[in-house]
């Protein structure tokens, strides 16, 4: 009987211990929250000439890449400087990738532009996917000035329509400037991120000197970019 008597104070005893606990429950650990990174609008802002142009809203940018030969060169034909070739490194390639944003208040092309082998797998003329990345690593970058002419230089090409078409660089429709007439441009990826989408977004702000088919020279000043795409590129690449 004495030891029934101790059983039944052990368990009354473990019972108000398990009570007591319940009492004071031990608070849940939350896991933390994924950060959400948002799909950034689409805009763009700039001056010319004193005036303000302005566009933004989702999907506005429209993105075209392709590849042209990359250091070209100028083989004039029959001593004729209107007939002409020119010739480029069969190896390699001057890949871009353009993003427009066309509307009635503004109208720009940002081309970012890269010199790379030729691929030999897939699309001879696209990189591959941490290549095409490096397109857009945060810093500043120079404005290409022979862009669609001899390609030897990597940076950033700018076209704008504004009243005329003009270019920020020596393209085969426009008269060739002297070397250098960028060297007071600049152009600079702020940040570059991933949405939570999977898609990317750049932001970026720029300046530059244009030129008409004439020759005759504006100063894009106050520039602001902003883009949410996705990068192609040749999945067999690096």
């Amino acid at each position: 009987m004495k030891n029934l008597n101790h059983i039944y104070a052990f368990a009354l005893l473990m019972l108000f211990t398990s009570c007591k606990k319940s009492d004071h429950p031990e608070p849940a650990v939350d896991e933390p929250a994924e950060q959400v990174i948002a799909i950034v609008r689409d805009s763009v802002s700039y001056t010319i000439d004193g005036q303000n142009y302005a566009a933004g809203g989702v999907g506005l940018n429209s993105m075209h890449v392709g590849g042209q030969e990359a250091n070209r060169k100028l083989v004039i034909n029959d001593n004729n400087p209107h007939n002409y070739t020119l010739v480029g490194n069969p190896d390699s390639v001057m890949f871009y990738q353009k993003n427009s944003i066309s509307t009635k208040s503004a109208d720009i092309t940002v081309t970012f532009l890269r010199k790379y082998l030729k691929q030999k797998q897939g699309v001879s003329w696209m990189p591959g996917r941490n290549d095409i990345l490096k397109l857009f690593t945060v810093g500043k970058y120079a404005l290409s000035e022979d862009f669609e002419w001899q390609n030897t230089q990597n940076g950033i090409a700018i076209d704008v329509a504004a009243g005329s078409s003009y270019n920020a660089y020596n393209g085969v429709n426009t008269v060739v400037a002297a070397s250098g007439f960028q060297k007071n441009s600049t152009f600079e990826i702020m940040s570059f991120t991933q949405a939570t989408s999977g898609s990317y977004n750049l932001k970026a702000k720029f300046t530059a000197t244009i030129l008409d088919a004439a020759g005759k020279q504006k100063k894009v000043e106050n520039g602001y970019l902003q883009l949410n795409f996705v990068p192609w590129y040749n999945i067999y690449g690096n």
